[in-house]
């Protein structure tokens, strides 16, 4: 026999002893030559005849060659289990109990054999286990039935998968065995079970170390042989375990699931090219879409993401929106409407042959099931009846898989679009559920307001240091040069034609520069570029036109202008690159240093970036449902934001000989000790300050970027300085002693600034601290990377 096929037989390690024996079945003929259909007793004496004539094999054997030796004895024997009829049709063969010693076979069965030269029989330890232990537990429950008289059935089928190693493809067959001519010969004294030991054994039908404790293996052999029968149950056991997968959340969607799913699908259709796609469909944005993120796996669909029903496929849609029956293509070059304008496409990437399978829940069009094979007629009307079982749990997977991808798609709407932070998310779903009750008592829903109360605010902001300045310098530079450009161009003009109105448009050009020289308005950059553009650039083309024969007058015009825009724009451009650089590092650094803070306490984060990026973050008792607000946590945030504020500074001071233009940062916290309230603002979609009183402190916040140092003119805020603006003495000795701490650490240096600010409009009696960050080492980063941490 062959050695693969070997692996899965049922002989492996079975505990009792096994011997060949045909008494059994020899008897079952004697008793027939007295029965009264005189073919078969004339057909049971002529056996007997032989069977006398080999008194060996009336007794156990031994020496399987025996068998051999009196082969047609034994097939003779053998026609009381096996038809000539059924020869070709069942795999059916006659072996030693429980071991793997063929006497008698059919065709059918030595067929198999022979193909289990391609074939792998896949059975993993925990397969191997179970069917051990099936094969001793029948060995027992026989010993039951015959010595005890308790008859125990056998709840789950012994299945044996093989595996083409070539094509990959599977086969499922269930194992019956017929102990019929077998007998069970006590080898001592039978041991005694009260009724107790029964239950005992009962209660451990998985258990082979009880049974063999309470009826030791040694004291029992099993003599005869027994009818081996294998009934394949492909079809049966993929549908099943792909039934087991589509109840499976990520059956659709994760690749390996999926592509487990495309092999049961080779092997139920037997077809080792086949192809397996899905395609969702979103009715709300008339789309069919892609599962399986990178992997994409629509056949229809290919590698993007979607297709718009407007156009590719909107009489796709029509025809199974409106007809539920499946479209079979045996023949992709004889494909017509409405699949046709996607048919070469299909072609060119291998398909000749497709099926695709409307799925529908609850009457819902959710999406597509689909087969392609590259080879023409592969997949047939017959194909549908092997797949129609499973098709509602794909409709189940399809509209599963699609909330599911919904519901991500608004997790991330929420997070990245909104101001609906996931540290608040519970307040809003209470709110839709108080709104949802409203509406199920028929009463006019009205939204409640979303209000935190007693929370405590932190703000810090690190901002572009002159910022209106550098901005304005910039756009005075860029459109000076264009209106020197112009000029030049413009007196090489009067040498080529000489036109009174040339030197008239030189002269508003002077006078333009003259303006902008003295002092650059609102206004100014936006009336310049209009004169540019609507006057001189079109004078500038019609003398190109008619003078072809100087292409060179007006090129360095046309080439200083920015292509995208048409204007010079090489400072601008400067500038808000740079810009972009710096708040883009700032941005990144609190958003990865702001995940670590989440898991201190949950708290509200925003940040917004203008010339610079400034942050709020709200703490406090009623932003969490389920957790014990203390004000540890809001000193340890506290701490935190400084740490993340030096770290901002270090990063952005190592940027600036980078930059297309060296811009300096300036760094502020402000500090307010007093609980306030917060409110969500419906119209705007963000959270503000709630009441008159705590009012004061979005004042605050919008003035003090540009205060100034009592009885100097100096700014508070300094490049590679922190400021802490405080109003209350307790504030600055919490953070004083935050700053020995981080000066002990090398994150801050040098002296400790105690200012006082000007008034402002509105607010007085603000006061600062301000010391400077450690920018001159690369190492100071790792030391910020280590107080995170500790934080």
């Amino acid at each position: 026999m062959d050695a693969k096929l070997d692996q899965c037989d049922v002989a492996m390690d079975f505990p009792f002893e096994c011997k060949l024996s045909l008494t059994n079945l020899i008897g079952y003929w004697q008793v027939r030559t007295n029965d009264p259909n005189k073919f078969l007793a004339s057909t049971a004496k002529t056996i007997m005849k032989q069977v006398n004539q080999a008194p060996e094999l009336l007794e156990p054997i031994e020496d399987f060659a025996l068998v051999e030796k009196h082969r047609e004895t034994v097939d003779l024997l053998m026609t009381a289990i096996f038809s000539p009829f059924t020869e070709e049709e069942e795999m059916v063969s006659a072996m030693t109990p429980f071991k793997k010693e063929d006497i008698h076979s059919t065709k059918a069965y030595k067929d198999l054999m022979v193909q289990a030269g391609s074939y792998e029989a896949l059975l993993d330890p925990e397969e191997m286990a179970q069917i051990m232990l099936h094969k001793t537990m029948a060995g027992y429950f026989a010993i039951m039935q015959m010595y005890y008289g308790l008859t125990i059935a056998l709840d789950k089928d012994i299945i044996y998968t093989l595996s083409d190693q070539r094509t990959g493809l599977k086969r499922y067959f269930k194992i019956t065995i017929n102990p019929k001519f077998c007998e069970i010969v006590l080898k001592g004294d039978l041991p005694e079970l009260s009724e107790a030991d029964i239950k005992y054994l009962t209660d451990h039908i998985d258990d082979a170390d009880v049974w063999m404790e309470k009826l030791p293996t040694e004291l029992f052999e099993f003599q005869g042989l027994i009818i081996f029968k294998l009934n394949e149950v492909t079809k049966d056991q993929i549908l099943s375990r792909m039934k087991e997968n589509l109840l499976e959340k990520d059956s659709i969607t994760d690749g390996q699931s999926f592509d487990d799913l495309e092999q049961k699908f080779r092997s139920l259709l037997q077809l080792s090219d086949l192809k397996l796609g899905i395609s969702g469909y979103q009715k709300s944005k008339n789309k069919f879409f892609n599962f399986g993120g990178t992997a994409r796996r629509s056949i229809l669909i290919g590698d993007h993401e979607r297709i718009d029903c407007p156009h590719a496929t909107a009489n796709l849609f029509e025809r199974f929106a409106n007809q539920a029956e499946p479209m079979v293509v045996e023949d992709m070059a004889e494909c017509c409407m409405p699949l046709k304008p996607q048919s070469e496409i299909l072609q060119e990437v291998g398909v000749q042959n497709l099926i695709l399978n409307p799925l529908f829940y609850n009457g819902e069009f959710v999406g597509l099931l689909e087969l392609a094979s590259p080879n023409k007629g592969d997949l047939n009307a017959l194909t549908l009846t092997k797949i129609r079982e499973v098709l509602p749990l794909f409709a189940i997977a399809v509209k599963r898989s699609s909330e599911e991808l919904e519901n991500s798609i608004q997790n991330l709407i929420k997070e990245k679009y909104t101001s609906i932070h996931p540290t608040v998310e519970w307040k809003f779903n209470n709110a839709a559920h108080e709104m949802l009750d409203q509406i199920n008592k028929q009463k006019n829903a009205i939204a409640p307001h979303i209000v935190f109360n007693d929370v405590y605010p932190l703000y810090a902001a690190s901002d572009i240091r002159n910022s209106s300045v550098e901005r304005h310098q910039c756009i005075y530079k860029d459109l000076n040069r264009q209106l020197q450009l112009a000029k030049k161009v413009l007196g090489r003009a009067i040498e080529l034609t000489n036109l009174p109105i040339l030197d008239e448009t030189i002269f508003r050009l002077d006078n333009f520069r003259k303006k902008i020289k003295n002092k650059l308005v609102t206004g100014d950059e936006s009336v310049i570029l209009e004169f540019l553009q609507q006057e001189v650039e079109p004078i500038i083309r019609n003398i190109e036109s008619n003078h072809t024969e100087d292409k060179e007058f007006s090129k360095a015009y046309w080439e200083a202008l920015d292509p995208n825009i048409g204007v010079v724009y090489e400072h601008r451009k400067n500038f808000e690159d740079s810009l972009t650089a710096i708040n883009d590092t700032i941005g990144s650094i609190l958003d990865q240093e702001e995940k670590s803070a989440q898991k201190m306490f949950p708290h509200y984060f925003e940040k917004y970036k203008t010339d610079g990026v400034e942050h709020n973050i709200y703490i406090g008792a009623s932003m969490v449902e389920h957790l014990k607000f203390d004000e540890v946590y809001l000193r340890n945030l506290r701490l935190w934001q400084l740490v993340v504020t030096a770290e901002i500074a270090n990063k952005t001071a190592a940027m600036v000989s980078e930059l297309a233009m060296p811009l300096e940062t300036t760094h502020l916290i402000l500090v307010h000790s007093n609980p306030l309230s917060i409110r969500f603002r419906q119209e705007e979609k963000k959270f503000d300050v709630d009441g008159a009183y705590n009012i004061r402190y979005e004042i605050t916040k919008k003035r003090i970027d540009k205060a100034l140092a009592k009885d100097t003119q100096e700014r508070i805020t300094q490049p590679g300085k922190i400021a802490i603006i405080y109003s209350q003495e307790k504030d600055a000795e919490e953070y004083l002693k935050y700053i020995d701490y981080l000066k002990s650490k090398d994150l801050l240096t040098g002296k400790v600034e105690q200012l006082e600010l000007e008034e402002l409009q509105g607010v007085s009696g603000l006061k600062a601290l301000r010391i400077a960050v450690n920018t001159g080492s690369a190492s100071i980063m790792d030391e910020v990377k280590k107080l995170l941490e500790v934080v």
